[in-house]
């Protein structure tokens, strides 16, 4: 089915007329002028009966409606057929299919279209119960379409899939929407019919109207690219249609009906030959006006008495009588537009140009270009809004669009102006402060509530670090002591009156001048303060617009000194003046906040402040803030212990601490400088947090450099890192060997250490103990000077030996089973499992002592040493464990599939010995020596070589070779195979059992001469044939020829059988003369050699088939032929005889014994 979707008046109807119309005659496709429409029109000319109603007021169902009608256009048509009700019916599909069949049998060639008007209308009047039932009647309809030529279109003013109103029943619909089409009548669609029907011209009037409208196309910023839609809609403008297309007024857009109303005015009129003639959407709200229905629907109402009442005014006051037309024009667009936005209350409209553009706006004026005459339009909008002192006309600065504004019957603009021009210096200074504060985005509670003055942080860029200071909006002499002191202080200036300040910069100050200004950000500067006060002594509502008015102007102000920014500002310092543009040079190009431009500038201006305060500060490569602070000490934390990271690395070598990647703290001179301290204490003495920390107001510094607790802290770890100390807190000391504790610890634990002092000596002897364990030259420990090489080879041996305990326990959790059975009992395993995990573990504690200061805090006693090391024993015994099964384990799993194919007591005897033999020695790990190895190796070796042997042999005897396959094929594609073939299909004659089983027999026969040695020594199959050795089986030497042999006796025997029967007199006689003169030949050749051809051919065999026709067949089984002679006991032969001539009797009782042929199944 098909939908119709079109408002009032959009030819929905029209439409479907003349659909309906060509689907009914084939000659009414003469009067189409569209060529896309008829030639698609084919399809469906002449080819439909046509049923047209439309739906008016009606409570009846849906489907009786149609129904109804459907019953009286078939008694019209002769067709007699009643549909039951819905009571009595449990569908309609079925009904409508018999009545199309009735259809059908009067009109055979043709399809029924059945076509309802104004279905939306009908829809909306029924109660929820009957929605649903008339869309289920509709997917009905819809669903019995592919099954018969019963056709449905109906036209609805919106698109019914789409309407909210129906949302209750959307499922239904959901159902009925993939059973129709939609076809929408969009704007495009109206214009043509438009341009096509009501405005149809000629090619002379279009030519005229071209060369006018050319005329008057500059002034109008789409005419020219748009001149042929111009054209063909003079005069009515392409805006008329598109902005009518959006008013919603009760539904009663008839826009056709609009134009050519519209039209039928101005018919006996000249074109203008000083202005284009266009007419556009603003002569629509007379049509409104006069209009009187439309009136009850409220929002409406309101528009037309505000519009009005401004027109009301612009007849009586305006003061520019040339422009009055205009004005009245402009008044008439804002109403029509104020239809098509839904919310007659929102802040849309139309801009100057739009009035220009698509109202087609002319006058007299002296330059004839399109921005004059923008200008003109500009200065007709700014006396109307004089006229009218503002009512009911607003405009969004953020659109630049003006709209009707139904509710502004107070001048709130003017009251705003008026406010603003005695507004004194100190207001406009307070609301100054208050912009600059959204300009910077800058929320934070003030440091002293009142006083204008906050805590302020800025990047010192130089060494990219945060600094504290204060933010003070007003003069230097004006504020207060601010407690604590911080690093620098920034002041914006008051902008407004004559109180300048011209007293000393301090080097750590820095002063903002709102000096570079213009009369735009002066003006919203004292429009956004009037708003504000006159919103604190309004009413509620005034209170909300003059709010709003006053954020619109704050908005302003925060673009203006957005885009301004560099140069809006003069920046003073000590001794200096300059723009932000000056300060920051080339870094000012890219687009950067207001704020960061302020805290660029201010950075700047503050380096030799924060040099002279702080001279030795370290340079970081990555920013430092209060935020992030913590953050990079736990990266730098992290890299000491061994969790290397790129942030760690940079917080590192920004403190001098690395030495590429390597930790260095001796080329740090903040490093050395705490070395120094530690190493000047007296021997058992300690570092105290008091003596390098002092705790500040707000921040704790080191004594000497100025550094904040973090960074001392930071460099301290590293100290105990590289082992030049210990560091304590209050219940725990960390040393070298603890630097992941120190890395999982909570920073503010740190921070607050008790003290540092330099680590105890190294443990000689029990190192000694671990060097010879390890198998390492015990002597390097022991010297001072050699410690720092020794500790190398340490590590790199203990690595060594960490790799094979891991090797090791990855071979205890795998695959352990050798032969079906555990190379390693539970227990044992376990074992091993405990021993490996207690030597890894050591070995990993040993690799944290990586540094002759690590190695001077060696926890391990002796006795550790010697009980941990006692543990490669055992990963020794494993490692041969699994050595020896590594070297037999290929044999074994190869071996062990021997046994399942070849099935032979011998060689399963041969296999289980040596599978005891490995289990056996498997067991004492000690006695699998490199001799036994390989002597065990050679036995299997052995054995696989001897099988490999044994099933070449056997598949030889088994598989067709190459000459055995050749004479295989030979046979099959030969003389004697065809003859056969061709001769069972005679089956009236011949039996062919004996030679379906020869054929079997030989195609079982497999072919395999690709075997080799090489193929199975991986897998004990052959991979071409995967030959398995069967008892059952029999060699396949001389089995070709003895078929061959075979199949050619039964070739003879079967053509005996041919040629005695085609010899009988009798069947010749009989069936000769069905016989053409071609197969009489085909047979003479037969009788006169007394055998068949060497190569026989169907004809021949249609040839014998045509002779036994007359021919009796019996056909018995040797089954039954048993049951009937024997009986089941022993015979004699007279017996025998006897049963079996009563027997053939019994089946040819009744026949012509003559043409009797017997065939054995």
């Amino acid at each position: 089915g098909v939908f119709i979707v079109g408002n009032y008046g959009t030819g929905k109807s029209h439409l479907m007329s003349v659909v309906s119309a060509v689907a009914e005659d084939k000659e009414m496709l003469k009067q189409v002028n569209n060529n896309i429409f008829k030639e698609s029109a084919q399809s469906i000319a002449g080819k439909f009966e046509v049923l047209r109603f439309e739906i008016g007021t009606s409570k009846m169902d849906f489907r009786d409606l149609v129904v109804g009608h459907l019953e009286k256009d078939l008694a019209k048509r002769g067709i007699d057929y009643r549909f039951p009700s819905m009571e009595e019916a449990p569908n309609t599909k079925d009904y409508l299919l018999e009545m199309m069949a009735l259809f059908q049998e009067k009109y055979p060639d043709k399809g029924y279209l059945v076509v309802a008007d104004e279905f939306l209308d009908y829809l909306r009047g029924l109660t929820e119960q009957k929605v649903v039932l008339a869309l289920n009647f509709l997917r009905e309809i819809g669903e019995i379409s592919k099954s018969c030529r019963l056709r449905f279109m109906a036209g609805v003013q919106e698109s019914l899939f789409d309407s909210g109103q129906f949302a209750f029943v959307a499922d239904s619909l959901r159902r009925v929407r993939d059973r129709y089409e939609q076809v929408v009548i969009r704007k495009q669609d109206i214009s043509y019919v438009v341009s096509e029907r009501i405005l149809k011209k000629d090619n002379r009037q279009k030519a005229w109207i071209r060369e006018h409208l050319t005329k008057f196309s500059h002034l109008y910023s789409n005419m020219a690219d748009r001149l042929e839609e111009y054209v063909n809609l003079y005069p009515i403008h392409p805006a008329y249609i598109e902005i009518f297309e959006k008013v919603y007024i009760a539904e009663k857009r008839e826009i056709l009906k609009t134009i050519t109303h519209t039209i039928k005015k101005i018919l006996d009129k000249d074109v203008p030959e000083d202005e284009t003639g266009i007419i556009s959407y603003d002569s629509y709200w007379e049509y409104i006006k006069e209009n009187t229905s439309m009136r009850s629907d409220p929002d409406l109402r309101e528009v037309v008495e505000k519009s009005g009442v401004l027109e009301d005014l612009i007849s009586k006051s305006y003061t520019r009588p040339q422009y009055r037309p205009i004005a009245m024009r402009i008044i008439n667009a804002l109403s029509v537009h104020r239809l098509t936005t839904g919310d007659i209350n929102s802040p849309i409209g139309i801009t100057v140009d739009n009035m220009k553009d698509d109202l087609c706006i002319y006058t007299q004026i002296p330059e004839v270009e399109g921005s004059f005459l923008k200008t003109t339009v500009e200065t007709a909008v700014r006396e109307i809004l004089k006229t009218v002192s503002g009512q009911f006309i607003s405009y969004n600065r953020d659109n630049e669009q003006y709209y009707l504004d139904l509710k502004k019957d107070i001048d709130y603009d003017a009251k705003i102006q008026a406010k603003a021009d005695f507004m004194d210096d100190d207001m406009l200074n307070n609301y100054y402060y208050n912009a600059l504060l959204k300009v910077l985005n800058w929320e934070r509670p003030e440091h002293k509530s009142g006083r204008r003055i906050w805590q302020y942080e800025i990047i010192w860029e130089e060494k990219k670090v945060e600094r504290y200071g204060y933010l003070f909006f007003g003069a230097p002499n004006e504020r207060t002591t601010a407690q604590p002191p911080r690093d620098f202080y920034i002041y914006f200036l008051r902008p407004y009156g004559n109180d300048f300040y011209r007293g000393e910069i301090k080097k750590d100050e820095v002063i903002f001048e709102f000096t570079n200004r213009d009369e735009e950000v002066d003006e919203y500067i004292k429009l956004y303060a009037a708003a504000m006060e006159l919103a604190q002594i309004s009413s509620a509502d005034s209170k909300q617009t003059y709010l709003k008015k006053a954020e619109s102007y704050l908005k302003g102000i925060v673009q203006w000194i957005r885009e301004h920014v560099k140069e809006c500002f003069t920046v003073k310092t000590l001794g200096e003046q300059k723009t932000v543009l000056y300060w920051l040079k080339g870094r000012a190009a890219a687009e950067h906040t207001v704020k960061e431009y302020v805290d660029m500038t201010a950075s700047t201006c503050l380096a030799p402040s924060f040099n002279d305060k702080y001279p030795l500060y370290p340079k970081f490569s990555t920013e430092v803030t209060r935020e992030n602070m913590k953050e990079l000490f736990k990266a730098g934390l992290n890299y000491l212990a061994g969790k290397k990271n790129d942030l760690g690395a940079k917080v590192l070598d920004s403190l001098e601490l690395l030495d590429g990647d390597i930790v260095a703290p001796e080329k740090s001179v903040y490093a050395r400088h705490y070395i120094e301290l530690l190493e000047s204490l007296p021997e058992k003495h300690v570092l105290n947090r008091e003596e390098v920390l002092e705790d500040l107001s707000e921040v704790t510094l080191d004594k000497e450099f100025q550094l904040e607790d973090v960074w001392v802290t930071l460099i301290l770890c590293t100290l105990v890192y590289s082992g030049h100390a210990t560091l304590t807190l209050p219940g725990r000391t960390f040393d070298a060997t603890k630097m992941e504790e120190i890395a999982a610890a909570n920073p503010a634990d740190l921070f607050l250490f008790k003290y540092c002092q330099v680590p105890e000596g190294a443990p000689v002897k029990t190192l000694k103990k671990l060097f010879q364990g390890l198998d390492l030259t015990p002597g390097q420990i022991t010297n001072p000077n050699t410690r720092k090489a020794a500790i190398e080879k340490m590590l790199i041996r203990v690595e060594e030996l960490t790799k094979r305990v891991i090797e090791t326990q990855q071979f205890l959790i795998g695959d352990l089973i050798l032969w079906d059975k555990p190379a390693i009992d539970e227990d044992k395993k376990q074992h091993y499992k405990e021993s490996l995990k207690e030597l890894k573990d050591f070995l990993d504690a040993v690799k944290q002592y990586n540094s002759p200061a690590k190695i001077k805090n060696f926890r391990f006693s002796e006795e550790d040493v010697e009980r941990y090391l006692a543990h490669f024993t055992v990963m020794n015994e494993i490692l041969m464990i699994r050595d020896f099964k590594l070297q037999v384990d290929p044999y074994v799993s190869y071996l062990a599939l021997t046994s399942m194919i070849l099935k032979n007591d011998k060689w399963d005897e041969k296999v289980q010995e040596v599978r005891s033999d490995v289990l056996e020695k498997v067991r004492n790990p000690q006695e699998l020596t490199d001799a036994y190895m390989n002597e065990y190796v050679g036995r299997l070796r052995a054995l696989k070589q001897e099988y490999i042997s044994a099933y070449i042999e056997l598949h030889k005897k088994h598989r067709l070779d190459l000459n055995g396959d050749e004479q295989k094929q030979k046979l099959l594609k030969g003389n004697i195979k065809h003859n056969l073939d061709m001769l069972t299909d005679i089956s009236g004659l011949i039996y062919s059992k004996p030679y379906e089983k020869l054929l079997d027999r030989l195609l079982e026969l497999k072919t395999c001469f690709s075997l080799i040695e090489d193929d199975i020594l991986m897998s004990p199959l052959c991979p071409h044939c995967g030959y398995t050795p069967n008892e059952n089986e029999q060699p396949v030497f001389g089995v070709v020829e003895d078929i061959e042999k075979s199949m050619e006796e039964l070739l003879f025997q079967w053509e005996n059988t041919i040629v005695e029967l085609l010899e009988d007199d009798k069947i010749k006689e009989e069936n000769i003369e069905l016989l053409d003169k071609n197969q009489r030949q085909a047979l003479e050749y037969i009788s006169k050699n007394h055998r068949l051809p060497d190569k026989i051919d169907s004809f021949l065999i249609s040839t014998i088939k045509v002779l036994m026709k007359g021919l009796d067949k019996v056909e018995i089984t040797a089954e039954a032929l048993v049951r009937a002679v024997f009986k089941g006991g022993p015979v004699t032969v007279e017996d025998m005889k006897q049963r079996m001539s009563d027997y053939i009797d019994e089946l040819v009782k009744g026949m012509d014994i003559n043409r009797v042929r017997i065939i054995l199944k």
